[in-house]
C-alpha cells in the first residue's frame, strides 16, 4: 500500500520526531488533564459538545508544530478549525474506506495527533488501535457525540473521558441575536482518576482566531492560500488516500 499526499506543505513521516512524552496543552484544559496530553493516550470526548471539546483539546499542540489527521470526519469544516486557531496546513483529512485497520496503521506512522469517530473505535479494532498508538507515541482523540462508546470497549485501555455539561450559549436572546460562544463545564474521568476533575471554559476560546499560527519559516506564503480555504471549504480539504 502506498500513500498519496495531496498537499505540497506536508512533510514525510520520517521528519516527524516524537521525543517528548506529552504534547502542548491549552491552559483551559490544565485542570482536567493535570498530567498533560500524553503520547500513546486515548482521550474520548463525549456528549453534545464533543467536537468542540476535542478541537480545543488539541489546538495548542497543532498550533506549535504537531500534525493532525482527521479520520472519517467530513463534518469538521476548515472554518471550525480556524475558529480554534488550528493551522490548516498541518491538518490532513483521511478516509479509511473498507480497510480501516491498515489505513489507520499507516496514519499512526506519520502524525502526532489523530481524531476518529466512535464508530471506528470498537471491539478488537479498538484494542489493536490502542496497542499501535502506544508503540508509535500518537495521541488518539475519539469523538462520541451520541454515546456510541460503551464501557467494555474502553475500560481496559486506560482512556480518559471528557464530557461537557451545564452548557450555556452566548449571543442569542428571545428571537434575536446569533450564537457567538458556548460556555460549559468539562469533566474528566478515567481509570487513574479517583474522582472527576472539572473545569469551566468557553469554546471556541475567547481569544478568537490568531492568524499568526498560520505562518512559520517554511510556509510564509500560506496566508494567501488560507483566505481561499475559509471561503471554499471543499477545495481546502487536504486528503490522504490509501492507493
Amino acid at each position: 500500500m502506498s500513500i498519496a499526499l495531496e498537499s505540497s506543505h506536508l512533510r514525510s513521516a520520517a521528519s516527524l520526531t516524537k521525543t517528548d512524552s506529552s504534547l502542548p496543552l491549552s491552559e483551559a484544559y490544565a485542570e482536567v488533564l493535570p498530567t498533560g496530553l500524553l503520547r500513546g493516550q486515548v482521550v474520548a470526548c463525549q456528549g453534545p459538545a464533543a467536537y468542540s471539546i476535542a478541537l480545543g483539546l488539541i489546538s495548542r499542540a497543532i498550533a506549535v508544530g504537531s500534525w493532525l489527521a482527521m479520520v472519517d470526519l467530513e463534518q469538521i469544516s476548515p472554518e471550525a478549525l480556524v475558529e480554534f486557531d488550528i493551522p490548516l496546513h498541518r491538518v490532513v483529512g483521511i478516509s479509511t474506506g473498507d480497510d480501516p485497520a491498515n489505513v489507520l496503521s499507516a496514519v499512526f506512522d506519520g502524525f502526532d495527533v489523530v481524531i476518529i469517530p466512535a464508530c471506528r473505535y470498537r471491539g478488537a479494532l479498538a484494542r489493536r488501535i490502542a496497542q499501535r498508538i502506544r508503540a508509535k507515541g500518537v495521541t488518539l482523540v475519539v469523538i462520541d457525540d451520541s454515546n456510541e462508546i460503551r464501557a467494555n470497549d474502553t475500560a481496559s485501555l486506560g482512556d480518559i473521558e471528557l464530557v461537557g455539561s451545564d452548557i450555556r450559549w452566548e449571543g442569542i436572546g428571545w428571537g434575536t441575536g446569533r450564537l457567538l460562544a458556548r460556555h460549559l463545564t468539562v469533566s474528566a474521568t478515567g481509570r487513574r482518576s479517583p474522582r472527576p476533575l472539572r473545569s469551566q471554559m468557553q469554546l471556541p476560546p475567547e481569544n478568537g482566531t490568531d492568524m499568526r499560527w498560520f505562518q512559520d519559516d517554511e510556509t510564509d506564503h500560506i496566508n494567501d492560500e488560507l483566505t481561499d480555504v475559509v471561503a471554499e471549504s471543499e477545495e481546502l480539504r487536504w486528503r490522504l488516500r490509501a492507493v
